[in-house]
């Protein structure tokens, strides 16, 4: 039986009212303890002055949040979900006129969307009158921007409200990697970012205590897990190969460890037999999915060392490789990787221009490639769409493209992947400029910032004479693949 979020964590301060919900730290990485029965008051309070807004018609149609990696995001993310209004998850370092197009793009179809500010202001909106939402947005529990190929957002939407049902949480993909009710685990990755958020969501739901640093440091992330005695990590292969770096990591560091499950990129050869050696081949997961939510798969430690390179079979996903007309591809051949989720599927929809690749038999593709064992087992091919993953965080070429052709020197560009040690991918630009102008590396990385967050950035970029493109003036990125920019 399913419960709502506010009971829940009343539920679990009743019980357990002085253990640490989430241990954070302030700009001096001092540490602040925030208990379960100080979430339950502070989320109560926030969710009633949201409610009361909302009640009067003052309040967002979509209530959004900065989403640091602090406790006072917590406190809004367990009080907006509370208050059983839709929230959004934005990036803090998202640049003012990114954050306004997002914003005025969702509040196109659910009603004014807006920002909300410190804790204290419990009458964000107020005074105001807001435009009515759509209906819908009262079947919302969160909204999570992934990007768009156009350069307009799209936004993966998990209908609501959201409750707690012992039988649904933790996902069932977490149990099966070992997951324990009131574990310590340790979050690395950004709480807008969608792995992140929903393994906060579940891990306060099941009675965790969080360890939340707000920014990734790779000595102090091994003494918080000697420290705190962590037993479960959620990073990625751009955390890992990191800490190898600057590093030598000792497997005692990681005694306390049941699960390490990483995300969000794929994890090269050396970074993966490294960790195996230091947490042990049975405490290594590896997920390979999507904020689309078509699908996913998972491997074990030990299960990659018998086939290495997999990212395992499908978790209650059928997965179907096709050829560019369709047709199933036998295993060995590579092709366009097709998933279609079983019953643990959270049914999300979508908002914006990019649309999902779809079959009559109800299989989904975000556009990668790779092949089938005989066996089941998905290996990944090298990306033949055009997003760029940098550790992590996804890039669509023609958002970026659009913002360097809006310099008045710039006549052409075009943007690829270009190859990181650390990141696995950085952005690469190649820029025509226009007849008689000029500009230098430097102006334009300054011009793309001030309009992109910092990962979308140009970190290389090359000047040509022009970009190819096929008889019919259509971009040919795939020819600069591969290149250095």
């Amino acid at each position: 039986m399913s419960v709502s979020i506010r009971q829940r964590i009343t539920d679990i301060a009743e019980m357990s009212a002085d253990r640490p919900a989430v241990v954070g730290f302030d700009e001096n990485s001092v540490e602040q303890v925030l208990t379960w029965r100080e979430l339950a008051e502070r989320s109560g309070r926030r969710a009633d002055a949201l409610v009361d807004a909302a009640a009067r018609g003052t309040g967002p149609g979509v209530v959004a949040i900065e989403a640091n990696n602090t406790i006072q995001s917590v406190v809004d993310i367990v009080a907006v979900l509370s208050a059983e209004l839709p929230l959004l998850p934005l990036n803090p370092a998202s640049p003012v006129p990114e954050r306004e197009k997002l914003l005025n793009f969702i509040g196109q179809t659910y009603g004014r969307a807006e920002l909300i500010a410190a804790e204290a202001d419990a009458e964000a909106g107020a005074g105001r009158p807001a435009r009515s939402p759509a209906a819908m947005a009262s079947r919302i529990a969160y909204l999570l921007p992934t990007g768009g190929s156009s350069g307009r957002p799209k936004i993966a939407i998990r209908p609501g409200p959201l409750g707690y049902d012992p039988h649904q949480v933790p996902l069932p993909l977490r149990r099966r990697a070992g997951w324990r009710a009131g574990q310590r685990q340790l979050i690395l990755g950004p709480l807008h970012h969608a792995a992140p958020f929903t393994t906060l969501l579940d891990g306060l739901l099941d009675g965790n205590t969080t360890i939340l640093p707000p920014y990734f440091l790779p000595a102090w992330t091994v003494e918080l897990v000697e420290r705190y005695a962590v037993e479960w990590i959620q990073l990625t292969p751009a955390h890992m190969r990191t800490i190898l770096m600057l590093l030598e990591p000792d497997p005692a560091s990681f005694a306390s460890v049941r699960t390490v499950m990483h995300t969000a990129a794929s994890c090269d050869s050396f970074t993966k037999k490294r960790w195996i050696e230091l947490v042990g081949p049975q405490h290594l997961y590896e997920v390979y999915s999507s904020t689309e939510n078509v699908g996913g798969t998972l491997v074990r430690g030990d299960e990659w060392q018998q086939r290495p390179g997999t990212v395992g079979r499908g978790f209650f996903t059928k997965i179907s490789i096709r050829d560019d007309a369709g047709n199933r591809l036998g295993p060995g051949q590579t092709g366009k990787v097709f998933m279609r989720a079983g019953r643990v599927s959270r049914g999300d929809a979508y908002l914006g221009s990019q649309v999902l690749e779809t079959t009559a038999d109800g299989f989904a593709s975000v556009g990668d490639f790779g092949w089938l064992d005989e066996d089941g087992y998905l290996f990944l091919a090298p990306r033949r769409h055009d997003v760029i993953n940098v550790g992590g965080e996804k890039v669509y070429p023609n958002e970026v493209e659009a913002q360097l052709l809006e310099h008045p020197a710039v006549l052409d560009a075009v943007v690829v992947a270009a190859e990181d040690e650390v990141l696995g991918a950085t952005v690469g630009a190649y820029v025509v400029c226009r007849p008689g102008a000029s500009v230098s590396t430097g102006e334009l990385m300054a011009h793309c910032r001030a309009g992109l967050v910092n990962y979308k950035v140009p970190t290389r970029v090359t000047f040509v004479d022009q970009v190819p493109r096929s008889a019919a003036g259509k971009l040919e990125r795939w020819r600069l693949a591969g290149q250095r920019g």
